[in-house]
């Protein structure tokens, strides 16, 4: 039985032209028993219910009036829904981030790093941020020159928005141990770089030590050395494609993920996944 492609693929090309998108008051959130890494920058507002997933191999819950900002190239695995769980979700594709972190390079390209990926809301934050998705929602579907100029505005306005509510809940910058702020510095280079290197050496070199070290940090944030980490995250990226992306050839696939070529990638597929590009296609 073929299984449904991914959400966010069936509309990739539609959020990469339009630039930003919200989707408002999404009842299902759809399990397909396969972690996601998506290409987009998502931010989940939810209006009711729970969620549970895994976020970077992390349990998660999101909550009634929870805040939740995914940056793109982090893999998300949706585990359950409550029946009542409600969300909305913003939607920002690769170009309109940059434009976003070339104006607000503090918040916008370290976001990641400088808080938690879930916040709650007041009842009246919730309110707050909940009119700001509105207003983002009406200004998207103008069809106006200054449409886009105008949503960066309306995003400017959300990020102060933000910053205010953070500090009335007391929240702050958390201050991580150099362990963990090396695994963060490591992701976000490997997000980066993915398709140029997938060596340990690569990635202990970026980051000045030695490839021992590197590694005894990674296995111990992460309960698996750093080799299996890369494997895992390469092969979460190509499965996506093979189940998403189906005008997509496995010569090209193997492109996009920085292959030498398709043989090479064949071969780390199968190793990593118990079959071939091909025959796991077959069975999606």
């Amino acid at each position: 039985m073929k299984k449904q492609p991914h959400a966010l693929e069936e509309i990739r090309d539609q959020i990469k032209t339009n630039g930003l998108m919200i989707f408002d008051n999404i009842n299902r959130v759809p399990i397909y028993e396969k972690a996601y890494a998506s290409p987009f920058f998502i931010l989940w507002l939810n209006h009711r219910g729970c969620l549970k997933n895994l976020f970077d191999k992390q349990q998660k819950e999101f909550h009634q009036h929870d805040f939740v900002m995914v940056p793109p190239g982090h893999v998300m695995e949706i585990q359950e829904s409550s029946d009542d769980y409600l969300v909305s979700l913003l939607i920002i594709s690769p170009s309109f981030l940059q434009n976003l972190k070339h104006l607000y390079p503090f918040y916008f390209e370290h976001v990641e790093y400088r808080y938690n990926s879930v916040f709650h809301l007041s009842d009246e934050q919730y309110e707050g941020m909940q009119g700001h998705f509105m207003m983002l929602q009406a200004i998207s579907q103008l069809s106006h020159p200054e449409r886009d100029e105008l949503l960066v505005k309306q995003m400017e306005i959300g990020t102060h928005l933000m910053e205010i509510y953070l500090q009335e809940n007391g929240l702050t910058a958390p201050e991580l141990t150099p362990a963990q702020q090396l695994f963060n510095r490591f992701k976000n280079a490997f997000v980066n770089h993915s398709h140029e290197s997938r060596e340990v050496q690569y990635y202990a070199n970026l980051l000045c030590l030695s490839p021992k070290y590197f590694g005894s940090i990674i296995k111990k944030q992460t309960g698996i050395s750093a080799n299996e980490w890369i494997s895992g995250y390469v092969i979460v990226q190509a499965k996506s494609l093979l189940r998403h992306s189906k005008d997509l050839n496995i010569q090209q696939i193997s492109q996009q993920l920085g292959f030498s070529d398709p043989a090479a990638f064949t071969r780390f597929f199968k190793t990593n996944a118990g079959m071939s590009p091909k025959e796991y296609r077959a069975q999606q």
